[in-house]
């Protein structure tokens, strides 16, 4: 049985920016400005019945993102399950309770996961299947920590198999479409087969 409270402690977040400079630097070439620094503490935020949670980092709705201004950063809202940021960037950090097994689902995005404590269990499709049916004996990939995950666009399912909580930083970067090429087509021109976002029960 999985325990509800995540025996990791809340993450901090370190903010640090520029601060203005005084118009009568402005003018001097190798002036620099003062850094501000922040550190805050993550709020720690149970999703799926505890059987993961979340601490939000940082968001970007556009790449380049901006620098300007200081203090303490804004999260923008992230819809659907709060993963992908549509054009932008969703930065977070998620632990995962022992003994629990992920939901098989695809998003829009290029995801980096860097497995932060603990061994997190990827599951991805071996072969080609009907969603309607099931994906049959997925393959089974044990993450540890300071390994990286990057999954582009694929189905795939993260689960925790040991006795202990697992803690990973997921960089989400929305994406283009997902598609695969359609082999053995008869067209003279290349063919693809779109891949919408899917979440499997």
């Amino acid at each position: 049985m999985a325990s509800k409270t995540t025996s990791l402690q809340a993450p901090r977040r370190i903010v640090a920016s520029n601060l203005p400079i005084a118009a009568s630097d402005a003018a001097n070439a190798k002036a620099e400005p003062a850094v501000e620094v922040l550190d805050e503490t993550l709020d720690l935020e149970p999703i799926l019945d505890g059987s993961l949670v979340r601490a939000r980092v940082a968001t970007q709705e556009a790449v380049p993102t901006s620098n300007d201004g200081s203090g303490s950063i804004a999260l923008h809202d992230v819809p659907g399950f709060g993963i992908v940021l549509p054009g932008g960037i969703n930065m977070y950090y998620l632990d995962v309770a022992p003994n629990s097994e992920g939901v098989m689902h695809r998003t829009t995005s290029t995801d980096y996961l860097i497995v932060i404590h603990g061994t997190l269990t990827l599951l991805t499709p071996q072969c080609s299947f009907d969603s309607t049916t099931g994906y049959g004996e997925p393959k089974v990939t044990h993450c540890n920590t300071g390994e990286v995950v990057v999954q582009r666009g694929i189905m795939h399912a993260l689960s925790n198999r040991t006795d202990k909580w697992v803690r990973v930083l997921g960089v989400v970067v929305a994406s283009g479409p997902n598609q695969v090429p359609i082999e053995g087509s008869q067209s003279p021109a290349p063919q693809h087969k779109a891949l919408d976002d899917a979440w499997l029960a």
